[in-house]
């Protein structure tokens, strides 16, 4: 991995999180705890699931560089025959917004802005033989990748399309 790759991964992941602030800035706070915008989730919930997914891409990397990369977790179960498996990304997730549910808004918020910092950290830290491992059948660039700036777009085009059909149903 060059330089210039390491820097278009770094302003990839700069850019879809300005993108996802900026739609989440634009929401009250009444707007972003209102249930609704990806099934029963609030805006609030999808902080804080993202947060999860940031800290543990950050984490899955400090595990990589420090050799132990056998113990990263994944939400994906094979079965004895390697030919398929049980995908539990549904249980993480619901386990994760009902630890949260309790929290405040402002809380949720924080853990969201540290789990970018976090994240970004841990990408600037990590060295190209660590993003380029692979692990489970992904290399920990595509993991990295996956639960940080792809998720953030993912979710800020959900956030995005959420307001403006809660303003044409407003008007």
């Amino acid at each position: 991995m060059s330089d210039l790759d390491r820097a278009s991964i770094e302003t990839r992941l700069e850019e879809e999180w300005r993108s996802l602030e900026a739609v989440v800035d634009a929401l009250s706070a009444e707007e972003l705890q209102q249930p609704g915008v990806v099934e029963d989730w609030s805006v609030k919930d999808l902080l804080g699931h993202m947060a999860f997914w940031a800290n543990k891409a950050a984490g899955d990397l400090a595990l990589a560089r420090s050799g132990r990369a056998n113990e990263i977790e994944v939400p994906f179960i094979p079965n004895a025959e390697g030919s398929g498996g049980e995908n539990v990304t549904d249980d993480w997730n619901a386990r994760e917004a009902a630890a949260r549910k309790g929290k405040s808004l402002k809380d949720v918020m924080q853990e969201w802005e540290d789990s970018f910092q976090t994240a970004q950290a841990a990408l600037k830290a990590s060295p190209p033989e660590v993003l380029e491992q692979e692990v489970r059948g992904w290399s920990m660039l595509v993991r990295f990748r996956e639960d940080t700036y792809n998720h953030y777009k993912e979710h800020a085009e959900q956030i995005g399309e959420w307001k403006r059909n809660l303003e044409t149903t407003e008007a």
